[in-house]
């Protein structure tokens, strides 16, 4: 997920210096956010952009990177970027090491079995499936990040479905390499998220689907929330608002339009857009406890949980109180609470809430 190179991140600083410290400067009449943007990655503020969402916003995105290796969550925390979005794996690794600026404002996608977070490829031929999982062993799986996503649920897939994880060789790989590395045989199986997965999809004579992280945990998702620098918070709290209302909206648009966001996921990322799948988002950009806290049940059973990551407590660090469509700043149980669009604004302004800056 977006991630930001050093010398990169000192071009964001060059560049916040002529914004206006990161929007509202340089007699604006709308406050601007530096955002974390990787070229290749799916996102709604990008397709907010193509939507037209953001032209007469009092909010507008400043686009920084490419995301490579310094985590969104350090960046934010320097006040080098504004706002990210990154799996809640990375989030609670940041809150564990200390590095708390930066507060969870708005949610991101599910998981449906037709609009999976990720999907899991063999090379055309392979006689591994989901019910032959344990060919798998002795052979190696190509992930884009340890501990992350990619890397926990296919782990607990595997170990579900009676694998020895310790005979699987993990191979970690930039997302754009995992294809090749699959079609010449240097990994057995690969994971992918769209929209490399309708890519990937529509080259049946290469690749073979054989299962999705909707078979490991359901519509709960991975969840990547839009994170926001709480410096930024502070000093443009109705900007924010504002930021999470135009991200609803276009979640809602895309989960409407499946066809019409796919090809603009293809458009916004560079791949055919002809081949290209998006994600599934949670209606109303609401937050929800159960798709956030799953990550310390993921890591309790395939990863590495340190002292420091059990102390981290979901509540601290995210809120609905920036989003228009939120009757309470508290988080929601789950999404089985959050299934209809909302029409209408549910409050008037910035709710109450703790991790509101001030």
């Amino acid at each position: 997920m977006p991630r930001l190179t050093a010398a990169v991140a000192a071009v964001v600083v060059a560049t916040s210096l002529v914004a206006g410290c990161g929007g509202g400067g340089g007699g604006k009449d709308y406050v601007s956010f530096r955002f974390a943007n990787s070229p290749t990655a799916l996102s709604l503020v990008r397709i907010a952009d193509e939507l037209g969402y953001w032209k007469n916003a009092g909010v507008r995105p400043e686009y920084v990177g490419p995301a490579t290796t310094v985590p969104a969550t350090q960046l934010l925390d320097q006040n080098k970027v504004d706002i990210a979005t990154g799996m809640q794996s990375d989030n609670i690794t940041a809150y564990s090491k200390g590095v708390r600026g930066f507060t969870l404002i708005a949610s991101s996608m599910l998981d449906l079995p037709e609009e999976p977070h990720m999907a899991y490829f063999v090379k055309a031929g392979s006689n591994i499936t989901l019910k032959n999982l344990k060919a798998l062993e002795g052979h190696r799986v190509g992930v884009s990040g340890v501990n992350s996503c990619t890397d926990l649920v296919i782990k607990r897939l595997l170990k579900k479905n009676g694998v020895d994880l310790n005979k699987i060789q993990f191979v970690e790989l930039k997302a754009e390499l995992v294809a090749p590395a699959l079609e010449k045989g240097e990994i057995e199986l690969g994971v992918f998220h769209p929209p490399l997965v309708g890519v990937l999809l529509s080259q049946k004579d290469k690749f073979t689907e054989i299962a999705t992280s909707f078979d490991d945990w359901g519509e709960l998702g991975g969840q990547a929330p839009y994170k926001a620098s709480n410096v930024w918070l502070k000093r443009h709290p109705e900007a924010a608002r504002e930021f999470v209302g135009i991200i609803a909206k276009t979640a809602n648009w895309a989960n409407e339009h499946p066809k019409e966001s796919a090809e603009i996921a293809g458009k916004t990322t560079g791949y055919p857009v002809e081949q290209t799948t998006n994600w599934h988002y949670a209606p109303n950009a609401l937050l929800d406890k159960a798709s956030l806290n799953l990550w310390w049940d993921l890591v309790e059973e395939v990863g590495e949980v340190t002292p420091a990551w059990r102390q981290v407590k979901i509540e601290e660090m995210a809120t609905n109180a920036y989003n228009p469509y939120a009757k309470t700043a508290d988080l929601l149980e789950s999404q089985t609470d959050n299934k209809s669009i909302i029409q209408a604004e549910q409050n008037s302004g910035i709710l109450d809430s703790p991790l509101v800056q001030k």
